[in-house]
């Protein structure tokens, strides 16, 4: 089943690429630099600019990985290795089937004594947080200015809060009632929870503004609210299409569909090319720092467990 859903999320992304390159095709797409004027320096700028503050949000995330594994371990892991460790294993997700870079983080951070029960709960933690996150940023700020037919998203948003209610009061229960002992499952700390939630809207945020700029670069008649929310919910689609490398197309096609009425679909097309140009390269400065820090790490304790990273 694991497979199937893998193929068919290549197959979903490969499609959507086709999509993106057709619309590319019979679009004037690239003629929005002359009519802009946007020179090679400024452009290259900016790009550069952008993968840099991009490369900080990953931080942002990197850093609520790190305080989740403080709150569920007994022994808290070592803070820079682990922030090494996520930064680094973030490329794995480039790779077919997009699970990868969570496999590499798990092995990787099995060196540092961290059980599979708290990482496998960690992980879930995370993703359940970010997709949370992003579905509501997505419904608040879209609105008014999504095109979401027949769907009423203020009656969507009051149904993820209240599933993210549920959820809590679940969690609270199986506490409550010894379950969490019972299954080898740590407690969670509702400050690590808000935490690591402060983290996720600022990743959000920060790749708001980054759109936004890029956007404002090509003359777009875009605002940061529609940034923040068509932003979010591409990157929920890409999320959920298991299979897709990195969301590769499918966030790409969701943010055509939602913003292009908007900006204009050359421009959309053009901004949302760009973006994934800055979060590659962005994913690259992550890596590279990644590295450097386990280099750190091995030469500071070479007969150490940060050795085996």
């Amino acid at each position: 089943m694991r497979r199937l859903l893998r193929g068919l999320g290549l197959l979903v992304s490969l499609a959507a690429l086709v999509w993106i390159g057709l619309r590319f095709a019979h679009s004037d797409a690239f003629s929005v630099f002359e009519r802009v004027e946007v020179g090679t320096w400024r452009l290259g700028a900016a790009l550069a600019a952008s993968a840099v503050a991009y490369a900080l949000a990953l931080a942002t995330l990197a850093f609520a990985w790190w305080r989740l594994l403080v709150g569920l371990s007994p022994e808290p892991p070592p803070k820079w290795a682990t922030l090494a460790t996520w930064c680094v294993s973030q490329y794995g997700k480039y790779l077919p089937g997009n699970v990868a870079h969570y496999a590499l983080r798990h092995a990787w951070s099995r060196h540092h004594a961290t059980s599979h029960t708290v990482l496998g709960l960690a992980a879930l933690i995370e993703a359940a947080l970010l997709l949370l996150t992003a579905l509501a940023l997505a419904l608040c700020f879209g609105t008014s200015s999504l095109p979401l037919p027949g769907v009423d998203l203020r009656i969507a948003l009051v149904l993820v809060l209240a599933g993210s209610v549920v959820g809590i009061l679940v969690l609270h229960w199986l506490r409550r009632h010894g379950h969490f002992a019972r299954l080898s499952l740590p407690r969670l700390p509702p400050t690590m929870l808000a935490s690591v939630f402060a983290c996720d809207l600022a990743f959000f945020a920060a790749t708001a503004t980054i759109l936004y700029g890029l956007g404002h670069l090509l003359g777009a008649n875009a605002d940061w609210p529609l940034m923040l929310a068509a932003g979010a919910a591409s990157w929920a689609a890409g999320f959920i299409v298991i299979g897709a490398p990195a969301g590769l197309g499918v966030r790409e096609v969701a943010f055509v569909a939602l913003a292009g009425s908007t900006l204009g679909e050359d421009r959309a097309l053009l901004l949302i090319a760009l973006y994934r140009l800055v979060t590659f390269f962005g994913d690259t400065l992550a890596f590279a720092i990644g590295a450097l820090l386990m280099r750190r790490a091995r030469a500071a304790d070479p007969d150490g467990d940060s050795a085996t990273l």
